[in-house]
């Protein structure tokens, strides 16, 4: 599996259908990421959208900046921060057709289908860069290019925000082995890597934070469950009983500590 080529691996996991994300994603923004759980009484949606304000916090906008989405998904965080008053531009990238249709036709957002680790950024240079859950389909020996070249196409004094998670510091634990079921292709990578790749590449890191990413998942398992009928409707029971088994899962790889899911700030020098 690791053979295959990560592009391929990503869009055969989020072609599957819009429609059946949808059902039990939040319903608003429809994030595939990790959200911010205040407590136990709050919603997804509500949770969500927690985590949008947090990694606008981090991007410190001011409103006009020019914004690249690293393997933006559905629209999620382009959408918030078009509704919440950024008026500069916002662009995309994702590596799925079905999301690509969504966000330009649904959603009236500024998409493109590339890929980001191999092909260059277009349009640069940017004020900001950001990803939210795509860092963990790039390989570790892809790290230091794919850093460098976030570095190049920023401007001046601009920074880069990303959500990931990665290993705390076995480089191939056995839950490798089963993340290549749903995600094949793509290969996890330890915390170090990704900082030492940032550092080598000339950025200045600013913030690391660490956040939970279970309850969201627990969320998304119980929305699957509540929703079964449609899902069977939609997919049939093989994708339905692999979706069953990746939420449980991926929520004890958490669990045990084998990975932590962070919130990083890469600075560029101004000069």
């Amino acid at each position: 599996m690791l053979e295959q080529d990560h592009a391929s691996g990503i869009e055969a996991h989020y072609d599957v259908s819009n429609e059946f994300y949808a059902l039990f994603l939040d319903k608003k923004y429809r994030f595939y990421t990790a959200a911010d759980f205040w407590n136990k009484q709050e919603t997804l949606e509500e949770a969500q959208v927690h985590k949008a304000g947090f990694i606008r916090g981090l991007l410190r906008l001011s409103g006009d900046e020019k914004v690249l989405d690293l393997g933006c998904g559905w629209g999620s965080m382009l959408r918030y921060l078009r509704e919440t008053g950024h008026s500069g531009e916002l662009i995309g990238l994702t590596l799925s057709q079905e999301q690509l249709t969504f966000d330009q036709q649904q959603r009236g957002l500024s998409v493109s289908l590339s890929d980001f680790i191999t092909e260059p950024f277009e349009g640069a240079p940017y004020d900001r860069i950001y990803s939210i859950g795509s860092l963990e389909h790039v390989r570790p020996a892809e790290l230091a290019n794919l850093y460098q070249k976030t570095y190049d196409a920023l401007a001046p004094g601009g920074l880069a925000v990303h959500q990931f998670f990665s290993y705390r510091s076995d480089p191939c634990p056995i839950s490798v082995a089963v993340l290549e079921l749903f995600f094949p292709g793509s290969m996890l990578s330890m915390h170090r890597i990704h900082i030492e790749a940032a550092e080598a590449a000339g950025f200045r890191i600013t913030h690391d934070s660490i956040h939970d990413y279970k309850p969201t998942l627990r969320a998304w398992y119980d929305r699957l469950v509540a929703n079964q009928d449609k899902a069977l409707a939609l997919v049939g029971l093989e994708v339905y009983n692999r979706y069953m088994t990746f939420l449980p899962f991926a929520w004890l790889f958490f669990k045990q500590n084998e990975a932590d899911l962070h919130r990083v700030v890469i600075e560029k020098t101004a000069c």
